[in-house]
């Protein structure tokens, strides 16, 4: 993936935010993001990496009394997401690997974006993971789990994705100190659908 095609994504999220708006809308926040919860503290700083349009994750996060700080590099995604005007959230325009934060997190979940990232800066992600949470800190996120690039297309607009093959992320998870809590491929249930792999890791 190049760097235009990771701007196709953003200007593609862009296009089609109403849309996504309405769908998310309709969404329940996933099972796997409670379960992740049950690792936290009382009251975490939680940074939500491809937080969208605030809902459904961000905002349940905030009900269960946490602080939430989203980034996306979409700004129509976060319009849709200030607009729901939750206590205790900011929204800020980032990609992941650019996001420079003022805290370190109780934790980092990146659910279905890190897949954005160009597959020359896939490894990145997890050095970045490390240094933006604390000592003790969890990461839970999302991916592919084949080394290369695809596309596919949302609402009729097309996106591109990249991901490192299921040893590489775990030799990154190890090269950059985290404990690997739950390493689940072909991850499927009802709240979520299929996805290619699911992670839950904790920073020594």
């Amino acid at each position: 993936m190049t760097d235009e095609q990771e701007s196709k994504n953003v200007t593609s999220y862009d296009i089609i935010a109403d849309k996504w708006n309405d769908f998310r809308k309709n969404c329940v926040v996933n099972k796997c993001v409670i379960e992740f919860c049950d690792f936290l503290p009382k009251g975490a700083d939680i940074l939500d990496a491809g937080c969208g349009t605030g809902f459904p994750i961000s905002s349940y996060l905030i009900s269960e009394g946490y602080c939430v700080t989203g980034i996306d590099p979409s700004e129509k995604m976060l319009e849709k997401a200030r607009e729901l005007h939750l206590p205790n959230a900011i929204f800020i325009k980032s990609d992941f690997l650019s996001f420079v934060g003022t805290v370190k997190y109780d934790a980092i979940i990146a659910f279905d974006s890190l897949w954005y990232i160009p597959s020359e800066k896939q490894h990145l992600i997890y050095a970045k993971a490390a240094d933006l949470l604390r000592q003790g800190g969890y990461f839970m996120f999302t991916h592919g789990c084949v080394h290369g690039e695809t596309e596919g297309e949302m609402f009729g607009e097309k996106f591109y994705y990249a991901a490192l093959s299921c040893e590489e992320i775990k030799n990154c998870l190890e090269l950059y100190g985290f404990d690997v809590l739950r390493f689940e491929k072909n991850y499927a249930e009802k709240t979520t659908g299929q996805r290619d792999l699911l992670v839950f890791a904790k920073k020594r």
